[in-house]
Formats: C-alpha cells, sequence, structure tokens
C-alpha cells in the first residue's frame, strides 16, 4: 500500500540520440492504453491510498492526447488527496493550448519540460525535435495555465562550446521558473549514441558544465535540494523527494519501477525480494544526494539493522567533510556532487 504512484507512458515521436529508455511509436488505441494499467493494477494486487503524489513520465505522456487524460483521470486508476501533486512531462513539441487547458481543469499542478537545450543546432544533433522557439513558446502556454512548470536541461552535449551553455542559463534564468533540472550526459547503452561508439563527456568538462549551472542558478535563487534538481523556495518536487527519502512508490505502465516494502520491481517486471540489510542500505544512501544532510544517528534511530555501519560511517564522514566534498551537515558541496557516487560506493563498503 502507498500514496506514491508512477505512471509510464512509453510513446515516442522519433528517439533523441542520447535515449536508451523504453519506448516506442505513439499509440492507436487511447483505451487501450488505459486499460493496460487498468489490468496491471489488478495483477499486481496493490491497493492505493488516496494519493499524496502522482507522476506521468515517458516517454511523452502528451501522445495520448486530451482526451486520453480525461480517460485517465476518471478511470478509477487513482483517486488524489486534496494538495496532491500531480506531475507531467511534457516534451515541447507536442504542448498545445487545448492540452494545457486539459491538464489545469483535471488538477494537474506541476508540469517538467524536456528542453534540453536552448540552441538550435544543439537541439537537432540530438534529434528532440523541437526548436529553441518552440520551447520558448511551450513554457508560455504551461505557464499561464500551471504555473509551476520547470525545465530539464542537458550539461556537456556534444559540441557545445562553455558559452553556447551559459547562454543556455542565461535563457532559462531570463524565465525565473520555480524548478530547473540540470543532468550530466551519460552514453548509455542502448542508445544512438553509443552505437555510434560515442566516448562520454571528458569528466572535467562536464564537471565544469554542473559547476556554471550551479553557480549560475544559486546566484539567481535557486537551492540545489538534489543532485540534478533546483528550485526556487517551495518548488521542490514532491513526488521525487518521497524516493530519494527511501519512501513506497508503485510504478505502472512498461518500463516503469516500483518500490514497495522489502520488493523492489525493475522495468521489466522482474521482482527481487531484498533482505533486510540490503533494504535499509539502498534506502537511506539516497538520501546522500540531497541538501538536508546524512546523519548516521537517525539513520540507526530509524533502521537499528544498521547499527554496524554506524561507526565506520562517521569516520567516512569526518574524512569527506576534511576533503571538502560535505558541508557540517553531511551535505555535498559542489565538488562532493561531482565524486558522489564514489562517497556512496565507500560508505556502501560493509563494516569488518
Amino acid at each position: 500500500m502507498t500514496e506514491h504512484l508512477y505512471l509510464h507512458f512509453p510513446f515516442c515521436t522519433g528517439r533523441c540520440a542520447y535515449c536508451a529508455f523504453v519506448s516506442g511509436p505513439p499509440p492507436r488505441d487511447i483505451p487501450a492504453v488505459i486499460g493496460a494499467l487498468l489490468r496491471e493494477k489488478e495483477t499486481r494486487g496493490i491497493p492505493l491510498l488516496p494519493l499524496e503524489t502522482l507522476y506521468c513520465g515517458g516517454g511523452t505522456p502528451a501522445l495520448i492526447g486530451p482526451e486520453g487524460f480525461r480517460r485517465l483521470a476518471g478511470s478509477g486508476l487513482f483517486t488524489l488527496r486534496d494538495g496532491a501533486e500531480w506531475t507531467v512531462e511534457l516534451h515541447p513539441a507536442a504542448v498545445t493550448p487545448e492540452l494545457a487547458d486539459t491538464l489545469a481543469g483535471l488538477g494537474v499542478n506541476r508540469l517538467s519540460l524536456g528542453v534540453q537545450s536552448f540552441d538550435d543546432a544543439t537541439l537537432l544533433r540530438c534529434n528532440r525535435r523541437h526548436t529553441a522557439a518552440m520551447a520558448l513558446e511551450a513554457v508560455r502556454i504551461c505557464r499561464e495555465r500551471i504555473p509551476d512548470t520547470g525545465i530539464d536541461l542537458i550539461a556537456a552535449l556534444p559540441g557545445v562550446t562553455s558559452t553556447e551553455w551559459e547562454r543556455t542559463l542565461e535563457t532559462a534564468l531570463a524565465l525565473a521558473l520555480p524548478h530547473i533540472s540540470v543532468y550530466t550526459l551519460s552514453v548509455e547503452e542502448g542508445s544512438h549514441w553509443h552505437r555510434q561508439g560515442m566516448e562520454p563527456p571528458e569528466p572535467d568538462a562536464a564537471c565544469d558544465a554542473m559547476l556554471t549551472a550551479a553557480d549560475r542558478l544559486r546566484r539567481a535563487g535557486y537551492e540545489r535540494y538534489e543532485t540534478s534538481n533546483f528550485a526556487q523556495p517551495g518548488f521542490r518536487c514532491r513526488h521525487n523527494l518521497n524516493t530519494w527519502h527511501g519512501g513506497d512508490y508503485l510504478g505502472l505502465g512498461r518500463g516503469a519501477c516500483s518500490r514497495l516494502g522489502r520488493t523492489r520491481t525493475d522495468g521489466t517486471g522482474h521482482a527481487e525480494i531484498l533482505d533486510a540489510v540490503d533494504d535499509a542500505l539502498e534506502r537511506v544512501l539516497t538520501g546522500l544526494r540531497l541538501s538536508e544532510g546524512f546523519s548516521p544517528e537517525r539513520v540507526v534511530a530509524a533502521y537499528p539493522v544498521l547499527a554496524p555501519w554506524r561507526d565506520r560511517w562517521e569516520a567516512c564522514l569526518g574524512t569527506f567533510r576534511r576533503q571538502g566534498l560535505l558541508d557540517a551537515r553531511n551535505a555535498p558541496t559542489d565538488r562532493g556532487y561531482e565524486v558522489l557516487d564514489a562517497l556512496v560506493r565507500e560508505l556502501l563498503s560493509r563494516p569488518e
């Protein structure tokens, strides 16, 4: 039982050059899409509480269209509690006034647009199927109806100079959006760029691009509340925070993951039951991604099974602080975010 639901809509009009996610062509039968989600929920047999957060991701959820979202809202698949957060991811090319009006009327109160860049040549190389002007118009349409509209950007895209990256950041900041996510490019197996043999971004260049973004966003009033996420006060993504805090969530749709009790289900539907220690470690160490800080004392109070880790963690955290990788609250500094995976691996090492 959970109050957090992720719905995956694995449909796209084309595949971006960096994408290795599960996706297919636009759906021909929208009622069948909604019916499949209902059947999956019934098959899984997992009851849902009135939802605190609902996240519709993809792919391109907008490809079910206004009528599809009306069917979804009236399907009985979920109910929302008062004040719930309902997020929908949107591709700028799929945004229309009718769609935005429909989403707002149904109660969607948070949008995330995959802009990635405001440079047309870069967007063309990425096969994004939209231009910078289309992205700006999509943001305008969305914000008029749903003020909590944010965008995603990708740092260290191939061929992007530091000057071009700063121009993209300046364009984003001029929009005064409540939320901006900045992800570093990774060349995933199965993507077009991986098949072409493209190498991942040079680490120093990728770090410089992220540091530039973090500096510009911080000076504009954004808080880096998670590795790749920056928000104005009051606009953190509650759905994702639940995941990073180690909370349960149900995922429905081809490619969706779930975390319920000690059962973790991946995007292929394969379920794995974790033992108590691995379950606790997985839940608490995602918290190191956050700006809230990591407290071994609080962790052990919540998960006594991790008591043997406490002394070792205290020693490691002290070393990381002295190296300037963590601040006094054990939250990552900008330098710490650069090597966060290594810090987590060190904390995962079993005590002797």
